[in-house]
């Protein structure tokens, strides 16, 4: 790895540990779980294979990290709950707008993070360590959902006959990763068709008829 001259000791352990999480999720999306090692990891990376272990130690804390990175982004990681997107979301007064924020920018990190979560869902079947990854992301996932549609609620939003479970469960399958790939992978829509689609089809579904 070049061109570190000038940085920190702690800029440099930074730099190569996005560098070694970036080669991962390359790794994953081109091979598979399985089919992934970490030497493989480490060439990509331009790093020594015992670095890779240092920093991560295991492969499903690889993926964690690579799912992570996908959802906050690379270069200025942020969770969607501090963004600027989410805060419009959650006090716009226009519920289809509201809607078209999440489903516009959830559609971004999806494009990062589909393929993973596919992968992880994959070898979950039989890896425990990987079950348990793809609990704890779902699990922040749905807490996410959750709140952004609880505004929706102390806004008047929702449709009335509508519980929050409900509408919950309606927002994460229908902007979930295996629905966006069905549609963008399987089906060859667009980011844009989909993401028309799925708003117009969430409004429908959730907002309350004005």
């Amino acid at each position: 790895m070049s061109d570190v001259k000038g940085l920190t000791r702690k800029e440099r352990s930074e730099r190569t540990r996005r560098a070694i999480v970036r080669a991962a999720t390359e790794e994953f999306r081109a091979s598979g779980y399985h089919g992934t090692t970490m030497a493989a990891i480490a060439r990509r990376a331009g790093v020594a294979v015992q670095t890779v272990y240092f920093v991560f130690h295991t492969k499903p804390l690889l993926l964690t990290a690579a799912i992570d990175q996908a959802v906050v982004g690379d270069e200025e990681p942020t969770p969607p709950e501090l963004t600027g997107w989410w805060q419009e979301g959650i006090s716009t007064k226009d519920g289809h707008r509201a809607l078209e924020v999440f489903v516009a920018n959830v559609a971004v990190i999806e494009e990062r993070a589909a393929l993973l979560d596919r992968v992880a869902r994959a070898e979950a079947m039989t890896d425990p360590e990987v079950l348990g990854v793809l609990v704890h992301h779902e699990r922040l996932r749905v807490a996410g959902f959750r709140s952004y549609l609880e505004t929706f609620s102390a806004r008047g939003l929702l449709r009335r006959e509508l519980a929050l479970d409900e509408a919950t469960d309606v927002l994460l399958t229908l902007v979930g990763s295996t629905t966006f790939l069905e549609f963008t992978e399987g089906r060859a829509w667009s980011i844009k068709r989909w993401t028309s689609w799925t708003t117009a089809t969430l409004a429908g579904l959730l907002l309350e008829p004005t």
